[in-house]
């Protein structure tokens, strides 16, 4: 189970789970993973850029969202220690730094947010020891102050109540059962494809490491269909995938055909045996 565990993509699960958590703030803000800050040197896990900066997040995390918000995802495999908070710092300092024109990227409008599953109990009382302050702004989320002038928060996914951010609270082994459930229910109406693989690569990554929990709440109906429907999508994708693989080769092979024998597309068409519906696809892709 340990080696399974370390196998498990956490951050393609968090990614899904932030863009879930974001959703009806899609129109107001950009999710960008893994930013390049310049080619040779780190990434930012992820960054939300609010299009619109007078725009309010209004969930636990988001709340003190300022316009550039860098966000480090530690696995429950990684540490949280006083290191990680001066290397997401730094990499505050780089983005700001990066800017196209002088102070494209004001210093009061970045914040960091750490996300961990468990409580930082030996950070913490490093900070406590230092002399910085963490105050309780939310459950589970942990305001630091006395590093440097960036707004910085410590998000224990644990601990979170927020109904709109179970997506990430669902992501650790011990899940609570009703929180599971409850998640499963509220998204049961997504419907879009890009959500619907956030679903399910949330879904994946909470069951691997909760699969008694999710056999309980699989047998509930409503469950059920929720979880046929991530199965259904997840086929539809692959089969459109499939379908596009096809349709680049056989385009290449007409082109081919074209070029090489000197003819027409539709004698290449013919060549390649193809009937007239799809005669007519492929010449309204050449």
């Amino acid at each position: 189970m340990s080696e399974e565990r370390h196998k498990i993509d956490w951050h393609a699960g968090f990614a899904g789970g932030l863009e879930i958590c974001f959703v009806d703030y899609r129109d107001v803000i950009d999710i960008e993973r893994e930013y390049e800050l310049t080619k040779e040197s780190p990434r930012i896990d992820f960054i939300v850029v609010k299009k619109d900066k007078e725009a309010v997040i209004d969930n636990d995390i988001g709340r003190t969202f300022k316009t550039y918000n860098i966000i480090e995802y530690k696995n429950p495999n990684d540490a949280l220690n006083v290191d990680v908070v001066w290397k997401c710092i730094g990499y505050a300092g780089l983005y700001k730094g990066l800017g196209k024109t002088v102070d494209a990227v004001p210093e009061k409008e970045i914040t960091i947010s750490i996300f961990r599953s468990r409580y930082p109990r030996k950070f913490f009382e490093y900070c406590k020891k230092e002399g910085r302050s963490t105050v309780k702004t939310a459950p589970g989320v942990y305001k630091v102050q006395g590093f440097s002038a960036i707004d910085l928060q410590i998000v224990v996914t644990r601990e979170l109540e927020d109904e709109s951010l179970l997506a990430l609270k669902i992501m650790m082994a011990g899940a609570d059962k009703d929180d599971i459930r409850r998640f499963i229910n509220n998204t049961k109406d997504i419907d879009t494809p890009g959500l619907l693989e956030d679903l399910r690569v949330v879904v994946k990554v909470s069951s691997s490491v909760n699969e008694a929990l999710f056999e309980e709440v699989l047998k509930e109906s409503d469950a059920m269909s929720t979880i046929e429907k991530l199965e259904q999508a997840r086929e539809k994708a692959l089969a459109e995938s499939e379908e596009k693989g096809r349709d680049d080769a056989l385009l290449i092979s007409i082109k081919n055909l074209m070029r090489n024998m000197s003819i027409s597309a539709q004698d290449a068409m013919k060549a390649l045996g193809l009937d007239a519906q799809a005669q007519k696809k492929f010449n309204a892709m050449l």
